[in-house]
């Protein structure tokens, strides 16, 4: 039988052995730590990569419901994009538009202001903030915010259109023109801005200037309410109620709720003109 050969360490040796073994526990360590580590990134890589395709998917079908004026149920699929991100601008922006559809301003609110707590200067958080206190008749407080928007970007049409619109609320007309003005020098074929400084004109009384502005849009555009509403109303303070009451027919075809979104004065004009019915 062989015998077994031990070879005792010299204390030297020992100290090299130890060493040794330190430093191999340490890479090995370090080797786990990295392994661990690259497997956490990894896994939490997948879920990312999950988290993001699902969100699409929700928004795919949240836009399309949003597209289809189906709000409450755009709303839902909405809020789950923000129990996955409670932080996703998209969904926030788009929740509070949803809601601002349904008029239901003081909650919109809320998820634009989420949004702002996020990032002051979000341009389309800060228009739809506007846009909401409009809907409360908070018409100076909405042009504060839009002027934040164009002290970003001087050029940004929705806040100049939305500015002019609060203006027009105020009846401060001339001022309300000289933003729809810049507007149309942007682009000449805006129907917001065309409709919008028509309407001004009509209310100063300068209704053949608002005919000159609004006429060409109304036929280019005959499935836009809006238009529609504004040549009748213009039309109707000519005296001309005849055809006044034509494109208040048109407009009905296109919207069955028009008088929702006729002003004080419009809807008197409307109720004269197509006296107090609503036409088949």
């Amino acid at each position: 039988m062989m015998s077994r050969y031990y070879k005792l360490l010299s204390s030297s040796e020992r100290i090299n052995y130890l060493k040794l073994l330190y430093f191999s526990i340490i890479i090995a360590a370090l080797s786990y730590f990295y392994l661990f580590a690259s497997t956490t990134t990894s896994l939490a890589d997948a879920k990312n990569v999950s988290n993001s395709t699902e969100i699409n998917t929700l928004f795919e079908t949240a836009d399309t419901l949003y597209s289809q004026k189906k709000y409450n149920e755009a709303i839902k699929y909405y809020d789950k994009i923000l129990a996955i991100n409670i932080s996703e601008i998209d969904a926030l922006n788009h929740k509070g538009l949803s809601l601002w559809e349904l008029h239901k301003y003081n909650e919109s609110l809320q998820y634009f202001d989420q949004i702002l707590a996020i990032n002051s200067s979000d341009v389309k958080a800060l228009n739809n903030k506007g846009l909401a206190l409009l809907g409360l008749q908070k018409n100076e407080e909405a042009i504060h915010y839009f002027d934040q928007v164009l002290s970003i970007n001087a050029s940004d049409v929705y806040a100049l259109i939305n500015k002019g619109g609060a203006l027009l609320a105020l009846q401060k007309n001339e001022e309300a023109i000289h933003y729809f003005d810049q507007v149309l020098s942007i682009n000449a074929s805006d129907v917001y801005a065309i409709n919008n400084k028509a309407e001004a004109l009509a209310e100063m009384g300068r209704n053949e200037e608002a005919i000159s502005v609004i006429e060409k849009a109304a036929i280019d555009n005959p499935k836009d309410e809006y238009l529609q509403s504004t040549m009748a109303f213009i039309l109707a303070n000519m005296g001309k109620d005849d055809e006044a009451r034509a494109y208040y027919e048109k407009a009905l075809k296109i919207n069955s709720n028009l008088t929702e979104i006729l002003y004080e004065q419009e809807l008197d004009v409307f109720n004269k003109v197509m006296g107090n019915k609503i036409t088949e």
